[in-house]
Order: C-alpha cells, then sequence, then structure tokens
C-alpha cells in the first residue's frame, strides 16, 4: 500500500512540475481573466444598451386634457416596477383619419412606437405588434384602470392620496432565511460545476501523449496502473488549485476595487470558514470522481480525433448531472434530495447546497467517505479498462515487457 502511494505521488509531482512550469501555464491562467473580464464589460455595456433598445414606448392619440390623467396614473405605478417599469407613454394629436394615423405611427421607424392606443379610458384599443395576453397589454389595462378609478373618485368629491406604508424592519425572518440560503446554495452548486467543467476536460486526452510515445509502456512496466491515474489526478487536482487560487485573488482584488466593499452576500448555514472548506472538499471530490471517469475514458481512446468526439457527450453528461443536482435545492430532505446526495456524480454538489441550507455536520463526513470510495472504485474500473484494452493490444507486447520486469 505505501508503495502504491509512494508511486502515485512520483507521477504526481512528475506531472504537476511538467504542467506548472511550462509555458502554457501562464496563459492557462490569464485566459479565463481575460475573458471573464471583458465578457463582464460587455456584458453590462449590451444589457444597459438592450434594456434601452426592447422598452416599450406607446403613443396615445388624445387631446392633452385626456392625457393627462393617464400620464399622472402611468407616473404614479411606474415606481413600483423598478428597472421593469411601465411602458413609455407619447401623446399624439387626433387625426381626422384614425386609422391611417395608427397606420403611420406604427410604420414610422424613427418613433419606434410598439402599440398605439385610442378611445381613451372609456373605450380604449390598443393596437400594434403585441400579443392577447402579453405584458404590454396587462400593464397598459393597470395604467388606465388606475386612471379611471382616479377619475372617478375625483367625480364622487373623493380625493384618493397615495397610502403610505409604514416600514418595521427586523433581522430577519425564515422565509427571507430560507431564501438568501437557497441562492448561496444555487451559487455554491454553479461555482463547482463551472470549474469541474473549465477544469477536468483535460484529463481526456492526458495518456495521449504519453500512449502515442510509448512512454505509457515504460511507466507501466515500472509503476502499477492504478498508481499512475492516481497519480495524474493528484497532479491535475493540484494544477486546477492553483489557478483556482490565481482566479479568486484576481476576483478578490477586483471587487474591492470597483466596489470599495467586499460583496454581500448570503451567509449559509454553517458559516463562511466551513463552507468554504467544505466547498474545496467537494470541489476536490467532484473533480477526483469526474476525473477519473474522464481519464478512463480518454485513456481508451487513440488519436484527438476521438477525443474531440468524446468532449460533447462528456460535457453533456456533466451538465445533465447539474441539474439533477440542482432540482435537490430546497427539498434536501426529500426523496429527489436523497437520491442527488447519493449518486456519486451529482453528490458533491448535491452535498453544497445542503451546507448553505442546513447547520448540520455529520452527513458531510459521510458523503465525504462515499464519494472517496467511488473514487477508487472509478480508478480501479480505469486501470482495470485500460489494462486489459490498451497495454495487451498489439500483440501482447507490453503486457510481456510489464511481466518482465516484475
Amino acid at each position: 500500500m505505501m508503495g502504491s502511494l509512494q508511486a502515485a505521488l512520483v507521477i504526481a509531482r512528475r506531472d504537476f512540475v511538467a504542467t506548472v512550469w511550462s509555458r502554457t501555464f501562464l496563459f492557462f491562467l490569464l485566459g479565463p481573466l481575460l475573458v471573464i473580464g471583458i465578457s463582464v464589460m460587455f456584458g453590462s455595456v449590451s444589457e444597459r444598451m438592450a434594456r434601452q433598445d426592447i422598452h416599450a414606448t406607446v403613443a396615445v392619440v388624445a387631446s392633452p386634457a385626456e392625457f393627462a390623467p393617464i400620464a399622472a396614473a402611468q407616473a404614479r405605478l411606474n415606481p413600483a416596477f423598478g428597472e421593469q417599469r411601465l411602458p413609455d407613454l407619447v401623446r399624439e394629436d387626433p387625426d381626422y383619419d384614425r386609422a391611417t394615423q395608427v397606420h403611420d405611427l406604427l410604420a414610422s421607424p424613427g418613433k419606434r412606437i410598439l402599440a398605439v392606443l385610442t378611445g381613451g379610458i372609456d373605450r380604449p384599443v390598443l393596437t400594434g405588434a403585441i400579443e392577447t395576453d402579453g405584458s404590454t397589454g396587462k400593464q397598459v389595462a393597470l395604467i388606465l384602470d388606475q386612471a379611471r378609478q382616479q377619475r372617478d373618485s375625483a367625480a364622487a368629491g373623493r380625493t384618493a392620496a397615495p397610502v403610505k406604508v409604514s416600514i418595521v424592519e427586523v433581522e430577519g425572518s425564515e422565509g427571507a432565511l430560507a431564501t438568501n440560503r437557497a441562492i448561496t446554495a444555487r451559487g455554491g452548486q454553479f461555482l463547482l460545476f463551472m470549474l469541474t467543467v473549465l477544469l477536468s476536460g483535460m484529463l481526456l486526452s492526458n495518456l495521449l501523449e504519453e500512449k502515442s510515445n510509448k512512454i505509457i509502456e515504460v511507466l507501466a512496466a515500472a509503476l502499477p496502473i492504478d498508481s499512475i491515474f492516481i497519480g495524474k489526478l493528484i497532479a491535475m487536482l493540484g494544477v486546477s488549485l492553483v489557478g483556482i487560487a490565481v482566479w479568486v485573488t484576481g476576483a478578490v482584488a477586483a471587487i474591492l476595487l470597483w466596489s470599495g466593499q467586499s460583496a454581500g452576500l448570503p451567509e449559509p448555514a454553517v458559516g463562511w470558514p466551513l463552507f468554504v472548506i467544505l466547498v474545496l472538499l467537494y470541489y476536490s471530490a467532484n473533480y477526483m470522481l469526474l476525473g477519473a471517469l474522464f481519464l478512463g475514458i480518454g485513456s481508451q481512446a487513440n488519436s484527438v480525433r476521438e477525443v474531440q468526439t468524446l468532449s460533447m457527450p462528456v460535457t453533456v453528461g456533466q451538465m445533465l448531472v447539474f441539474l439533477f443536482a440542482s432540482m435537490s435545492v430546497g427539498p434536501f430532505n426529500s426523496l429527489l434530495g436523497i437520491l442527488a446526495a447519493i449518486f456519486p456524480f451529482s453528490s458533491p454538489m448535491a452535498m453544497v447546497a445542503r451546507a448553505a441550507q442546513t447547520p448540520e455536520l455529520w452527513p458531510h463526513l459521510v458523503a465525504l467517505l462515499w464519494q472517496a470510495f467511488w473514487v477508487w472504485l472509478t480508478v480501479a474500473l480505469a486501470a482495470t479498462l485500460f489494462r486489459r484494452n490498451v497495454l495487451k493490444s498489439g500483440g501482447g507486447s507490453a503486457a510481456a515487457l510489464i511481466q518482465r520486469r516484475r
């Protein structure tokens, strides 16, 4: 046992040093930072421009006296919708040919009118490229209903003043706490998923170069196949943790530089220090589980084309596992949540969500032991298939060489 562990550490040190001290590793570290920075910058600009482009503008064909109560109702309701504000209203003087005026307004490229309201408050008709049950029609109906109520109240001699609601702030409630923790749970799952997708895919082609150069035969003659696989997993896990450390440092520096303070994320149930430790442990378990699977699958490939062909189903499988784990957020004690925690490839993400929502610690110890067992089982299966299908191919020369060396 100790000899196998030492052999695994030798392979891990060899692959780790060869990867970290290569020139391409610097581009590997800087690439995601540049992509994320450019994406965030362009995303914020395009989102602001898109919000301006898609915001609805409704033309109201009415006289100033008819338009005034509609505009007042829109101004009164608009603050309640926040960024998803009500459509902008633009008044147009009535023309003698109402149908032609509506057509011209909708066809005018400069005004960018989505719909035209005619008939005033009493007989409203909304014409435009909108759905019958769409949001624009409902929002215009809400504005008109508010304007009609205000008019009727004024006619009856009653003035409906805006209602002032007294707000009593408390430190928290169970509903708000559960909602906030669910946000943290989904954030932890998404972080685990994205990091694993980004970093574990390289294991598909990890053995390809050594197989093509016949180096794997020399390694297999000197060391157990299981130790080679475990060593490569440990090395690539170390490489990924170095990358994560660099990216997290860059992210924290960017947050402090741009906002001047740390982001106010909802606190998980186990507390931030323990939650960060559990995220690292579950990331390591998730990486080792998927890495052992990918290493076993990639070790059967004989060319770069085969590895590229395998990449698509592997990515789709990861997305399905992530979807299954995300369904367990909230009902983590239900049958679905328990199944997501038991299934080995969704267990790390399901348990991260559980750590964010409940302070119990003993399930995490059981889950980590369960995931470690499946890592060992997956490595053993991958090594067996590699030994049977790869090393014994080509007339069994590699197998004979291993037997002579041993």
